[in-house]
């Protein structure tokens, strides 16, 4: 249909503005050219005011304001008049009383303005219009047939394209109304949007890390903001001593700080790029550290440290003679960290375990616009409903044993194989793409510190594939292994492992790590 020109009714504009700027404009063409006028609330008293003669929307609607204003034209009498396709189609509900508009003239809550006017969270909601874009929505996709007006910056152009089109706009002018508004109401709902993704961040820091993997790339984290010292309170670190945390500094913090809380009693972990690279329990927090480097301390050259317990001075020394990138505590004694602090570049966190634990639960990844999310790898309930499937059954030495490890492997990057006894690890191997060479490694380790296997504990983070690994276990000392069940061989592997005399314990939970 053109402009409309052959109709035998009146046509009728719904007008709902929030910026009454220039509204007589457009007013006194929809009069001049026999519009009805139907409006809502405030800009029907306006309209009133100004001399025109007013339908309210609840007398179309049969329905009142309700809930402060917050409902006003969302009504099927509203929206089937602004979305009608043409005057056949009403002929047909006639009986529904439904008629035609021609003219939506419309505009939005000012959003931003009360955003920078400083509004709170409850003034922001109500100013997020739903009633306004949902009527320009509906009068932009009829535009064949009805014309939007989304801003007074229209008006006069509108009145003199009513005159020019006999009383409507021609499609032309009506298309390029449904273009703006599309983009009008776009824009609205942008600013809602980031406004929310702001008050989700409100509560965070964003820090600007030293750099990211490698010098060149730049890297940020945020952090919930804490009611601690520093900017690192929210997640239970305060920075003692040092120079400024990199990227790779943060996730081995954080790695680190999983294990130390997966550890029971005073115990050390030092970890290098994620991966532990030895663990050691023992009566102080020195004897704890000196059993983790027992383990592996060239690969600990430069790595993570961190305790279960206060460091004092005796650890402090033996790390004050090593080069360490971060040091990890529940705190420090006084001369303890007098002795790190005299290395200026090393850095020193003090952490609260319940709070780290919390705020760094979960694991993410993101890649540009794709992120990944998974719900922490949490306990260890298995422990409780391990299996023994091969060998002479378990004393409690040999748990004590073989419960360490398995905690440990937990943490090292898949494929992960943990040697170890209830004191700490004697080797580890981390990450490799067959289970056999990660036991290769973890062998060599060993040996390559003249460290004693026979009669060692194993734990593995998935199953044993082929029972070839309990020879190759056996071959070096291996006496008791734990891992998850699930081969295809299993019963191949119970029954090397029970020939060759090495208790296998079977668990439901596997603990892949990548």
């Amino acid at each position: 249909m053109g402009n409309g020109a052959e109709l035998n009714r009146p046509r009728r504009a719904l007008l709902s503005v929030t910026d009454k700027t220039d509204l007589d404009v457009v007013a006194d063409a929809l009069k001049a050219h026999g519009y009805e006028l139907i409006a809502s609330g405030g800009t029907a008293a306006w309209l009133r005011d100004h001399g025109c003669r007013v339908v309210d929307v609840s007398e179309v609607t049969g329905f009142p304001e309700v809930f402060g204003g917050r409902v006003k034209t969302l009504h099927p009498l509203v929206f089937g008049g602004i979305l009608g396709p043409d005057e056949a189609a009403f002929a047909g509900v006639a009986e529904l009383g439904l008629r035609p508009v021609d003219v939506v003239v419309c505009n939005l809550y000012d959003f931003e303005a009360a955003i920078e006017g400083g509004a709170d969270e409850a003034g922001a909601i109500e100013k997020i219009d739903i009633g306004g874009p949902s009527l320009l929505r509906a009068a932009a996709k009829n535009f064949r047939r009805v014309c939007v007006l989304p801003s007074p910056d229209y008006y006069e152009e509108f009145a003199d394209a009513c005159d020019a089109g006999g009383g409507l706009p021609d499609l032309e002018f009506r298309r390029r109304m449904a273009a703006q508004t599309f983009e009008t109401v776009l824009d609205y709902d942008m600013a809602i949007s980031e406004w929310f993704q702001a008050e989700s961040t409100a509560d965070t820091n964003l820090l600007t890390l030293r750099y990211g993997e490698n010098p060149h790339q730049a890297a940020e984290m945020t952090v919930p903001i804490g009611s601690g010292e520093g900017p690192l309170a929210g997640m239970g670190l305060l920075q003692l001593n040092g120079k400024e945390l990199s990227y790779n500094n943060m996730i081995d913090v954080i790695a680190a700080g999983k294990l130390a809380a997966d550890l029971d009693g005073v115990a050390c972990a030092a970890i290098k790029h994620t991966n532990p690279c030895g663990v050691g329990t023992g009566a102080t927090a020195a004897a704890a550290l000196e059993r983790a480097l027992l383990c592996d301390p060239e690969s600990a050259f430069g790595g993570i440290f961190a305790f279960t317990s206060e460091v004092d001075l005796p650890a402090a020394e033996i790390l004050a003679e090593r080069f360490c990138e971060v040091i990890l505590a529940p705190s420090y004694s006084a001369d303890a960290l007098a002795r790190l602090q005299k290395k200026k570049n090393l850095r020193v966190l003090a952490m609260d375990p319940a709070l780290f634990t919390r705020t760094t639960s979960g694991r993410s990844l993101s890649f540009g616009e794709v992120n990944l999310f998974q719900d922490e790898d949490m306990g260890f309930p298995e422990l409780d409903t391990w299996e023994h499937v091969a060998g002479p059954a378990p004393d409690a030495a040999t748990l004590d044993a073989l419960r360490l490890n398995w905690k440990v492997c937990k943490h090292v990057k898949s494929n992960a194989i943990v040697l170890g006894n209830a004191e700490g690890t004697l080797g580890i191997g981390a990450g490799q793409m067959s289970r056999v060479d990660s036991t290769r490694i973890a062998v060599r380790k060993a040996g390559d510190q003249e460290l004693e296997l026979k009669g060692c504990a194993c734990a593995s983070d998935a199953f044993f594939p082929f029972a070839d690994s309990m020879e190759r276990l056996h071959e070096v000392g291996v006496a008791a292994a734990v891992a998850p069940k699930g081969s295809i061989r299993d019963d191949e592997v119970i029954a090397a492992a029970e020939r060759l005399g090495i208790t296998l314990m079977h668990t439901d939970r596997r603990h892949f790590r990548h």
